[in-house]
């Protein structure tokens, strides 16, 4: 079987179970914002912006060590205890800083709320290298199983507690649920089991990951503050009810990277890993994949850029509206951010993670002053100063840098994929500033045409795949 159609039914299995558990995860969000207020979503997005930044070591490359290493199962072992180390400090730094973030934020009720989502770390680093092994062996299959069955009972806890009235607990008490179940569904496959190994075995899995670790996690400090500087800000200088509305627009672009980029992220790189090493040239089968990717994104994209307020009306409710004026922005976002985002894979699959390191210096840099500049004015205006950095100067350098520089691709390519996409982007960006609804309509037209054209072959493919592995019950 060819690379693409290998590619495109694991997508198939493992994106039944994803896009099962997000459309659960929306029509949940439907249910809770009739029972949850948006300072109650703002009051535990205050916690999430520091326990999100310590998320970022509590992996920090393990997983991506473990799938492209070759080592047997006393590596793996290994890797698990450094894992659960790591998970261990994250939890006492996080108990330690509990009161000087409730100081941050002049509300003393914080502290015990982040000292019991800090339990989160030591449960969440026993799954890490489970999953990782489950990954390698390329069984996507078990792994949208596992995410599915976890993520349904969280969401149940979650509705559970909201109606019996426990506020933003019903928040934090399912996340620490959602990574023991993880964990039990995936050690239940891989039977790695865990053991307590002699600080020598531990020293030796750090080397052998230490410049993966290294580089990684400094790309993830800088990416993290990059895309939640926004809610820092507009948790410290606005309010609550603020970061709620806020959060909740920006919950789209999440959601839509869950759906699309994290699922098209899980397979690829261990697919191309191994299509690599056969001898294969990954660049014509990334050509593909994003633009399937850009295919997919584009009706969330089209839906948040269009129809915001009717969007917002029937899935949350008046309590919601100020989200509407947010969507749109967040709708372009996310034409881009599905794409870039899975360039990650790709520089570390070519072992150039110091180029990426370096590159998301300079992003997070001129992203962070894009923020701080639209803080001064309103939270509209941190939405339209972050997507138009983005859009016009952070697409055009991870293209070069990336996609020419380091990746190899060809003028023709740029020409032919980007160009036009950025070009569009920017146009419909203008028009949402100036509320031009007619031009909007018109190169949304546009920016599907040029999708449907370009893609034309991929889609015909896909198409082939789906029909085979659903109707006919092959490949």
């Amino acid at each position: 079987m060819s690379f693409k159609k290998k590619f495109f039914k694991n997508i198939i299995t493992l994106g039944g179970y994803n896009y099962s558990s997000q459309i659960a995860n929306f029509l949940s969000s439907i249910i809770l914002s009739r029972l949850l207020l948006p300072e109650e979503y703002g009051y535990v997005a205050l916690i999430l912006v520091f326990t999100g930044f310590a998320t970022i070591f509590s992996d920090a490359g393990l997983s991506f060590a473990v799938i492209r290493s070759d080592y047997g199962r006393t590596f793996q072992k290994a890797v698990s205890n450094l894992a659960f180390y790591i998970g261990i400090l994250l939890f006492l730094i996080m108990i330690l800083l509990a009161y000087p973030i409730s100081l941050f934020y002049g509300d003393n009720t914080l502290v015990l709320p982040t000292m019991v989502l800090s339990v989160t770390f030591i449960v969440g680093a026993l799954k890490i290298v489970p999953m990782a092994i489950i990954l390698k062996n390329l069984d996507f299959n078990y792994v949208g199983k596992v995410r599915l069955i976890s993520n349904l009972i969280s969401i149940f806890l979650i509705i559970l507690l909201a109606f019996l009235g426990f506020s933003y607990w019903s928040l934090i008490i399912p996340q620490i649920f959602l990574h023991l179940i993880q964990y039990i569904l995936s050690e239940n496959k891989v039977k790695l089991g865990f053991k307590f190994y002699r600080f020598n075995y531990i020293i030796a899995a750090y080397k052998k990951t230490k410049s993966l670790i290294t580089n990684l996690s400094g790309f993830n400090i800088i990416n993290y503050w990059a895309r939640n500087a926004d809610n820092l800000i507009i948790g410290r200088y606005y309010s609550s009810f603020d970061l709620g509305i806020y959060n909740r627009a920006y919950k789209m672009l999440q959601l839509s990277l869950n759906l699309i980029t994290g699922l098209f992220g899980t397979v690829l790189y261990p697919s191309l890993k191994r299509f690599k090493s056969e001898g294969g040239n990954i660049n014509p089968e990334y050509e593909s994949i994003l633009g399937i990717i850009s295919l997919i994104s584009f009706p969330i994209s089209a839906t948040l850029i269009l129809i915001p307020e009717l969007f917002v009306k029937v899935l949350w409710g008046e309590n919601w509206i100020m989200v509407a004026d947010l969507l749109p922005y967040f709708g372009i976002l996310i034409m881009f951010q599905t794409l870039i985002s899975t360039t990650g894979h790709i520089y570390i699959l070519l072992e150039k993670e110091k180029t990426m390191m370096y590159l998301g210096v300079v992003s997070a840099f001129l992203l962070v002053l894009a923020i701080v500049i639209g803080s001064f004015y309103s939270v509209e205006c941190i939405a339209i100063t972050y997507t138009s950095c983005f859009l016009v100067i952070l697409v055009p350098i991870n293209v070069y840098i990336g996609f020419i520089k380091t990746f190899g691709f060809s003028w023709s390519y740029i020409m032919k994929f980007w160009v036009p996409k950025i070009t569009l982007g920017i146009l419909i960006f203008v028009s949402v500033l100036l509320e031009k609804e007619i031009w909007l309509v018109g190169l949304i037209i546009i920016f599907l045409i040029h999708l449907l054209y370009y893609q034309k072959n991929e889609i015909i493919k896909l198409i082939e795949i789906i029909y085979y592995k659903i109707v006919k019950n092959k490949y």
